[in-house]
């Protein structure tokens, strides 16, 4: 049985408080074993790690969206903890003009010797892109609209294939046996003087789309990827109404009710929450309205 656990590290917008420290997403999916993603590395997001009781050398590939300070300036810290701790395995770093990385890296000396690898993601254009694959789920991207290149990013579940022991017995077929490898290699087999197909006697399971937006606009690439999502996680700097200046290009309340409406979001957790709103009950109570939008907040785990 497969689990998505998601642990928001970080909420504020540009700069930190007292209460809200900088972007990080962390994500852990199991399905016999585990595979842990980052999402972003803001300031202080291994110091986050230690509050949240959460394993930070389990993470092996880490998605930046942006190379704005508050979404990446945490990453040459936590890559010198990794190896001041004595890691071995490779970390891959997956961001738009991906350069960057090292030239991040290199604003100190490391304390440690193991490999960081670097993969590009596109910035422009209209296509997601799929940035890495298991047997269970794929990580995609897309280009956002921001104030410098920005990205997406989703994790999209591969549908699950079960059998229906009562299909495949109404069908006379046995409980278990090569048959079954068959059918689920694609194969249709011929039994009892029938032909039988894979989706004859199994019952499919849609997998879960997981969307963070990173900082941008709502914008027609944002709306493809988060369309029917099960979970997005979205930039809301803005919570005021129509007419409030938005001089950073990135998304308000009113404009993410809309889009989820339209897009048949089905639960929306808003971060990226500027200083300029210091109380959280009032924005709570603002969200009341909505279901299924809800207010982020710094160590708030969401299970899918």
């Amino acid at each position: 049985m497969s689990r998505i656990k998601i642990t928001i590290l970080g909420t504020t917008a540009g700069v930190p408080t007292t209460e809200r420290g900088h972007a990080a997403i962390y994500l852990s999916y199991y399905d016999r074993e585990e595979t842990c993603l980052l999402f972003d590395c803001g300031e202080g997001t291994q110091r986050q790690f230690r509050f949240a009781h959460l394993n930070m050398p389990k993470i092996d590939n880490v998605f930046i969206t942006h190379w704005h300070g508050d979404h990446c300036l945490g990453l040459p810290g936590m890559v010198d903890t990794m190896g001041f701790e004595g890691r071995k395995r490779p970390l891959t770093v997956y961001a738009p003009q991906a350069r960057r990385v090292r030239k991040s890296l290199g604003f100190s000396c490391s304390m440690g010797k193991f490999k960081v690898k670097t993969r590009n993601v596109p910035a422009k254009g209209r296509r997601a892109v799929c940035l890495m694959e298991t047997d269970r789920f794929r990580v995609v991207s897309i280009p956002v609209k921001h104030s410098i290149p920005a990205v997406a990013y989703a994790l999209v579940e591969k549908d699950k294939i079960s059998i229906d022991l009562k299909k495949a017995a109404s069908l006379g077929l046995p409980e278990k046996g090569e048959i079954y490898r068959e059918l689920k290699a694609g194969k249709a087999i011929t039994f009892g003087g029938r032909r039988i197909r894979l989706e004859d006697i199994s019952v499919k399971k849609e997998g879960k789309k997981i969307v963070y937006s990173g900082d941008t606009e709502i914008c027609d690439n944002l709306r493809t990827l988060a369309r029917g999502a099960d979970l997005l996680i979205q930039d809301c700097t803005y919570f005021n109404g129509p007419g409030e200046e938005k001089p950073y290009k990135h998304a308000s309340l009113p404009e993410v009710i809309e889009m989820i409406r339209a897009e048949k979001i089905k639960r929306t957790i808003l971060t990226h929450v500027s200083r300029k709103y210091p109380d959280a009950a009032k924005l709570r109570e603002l969200l009341k309205e909505h279901p299924g939008l809800e207010l982020a907040e710094d160590m708030a785990t969401v299970v899918v």
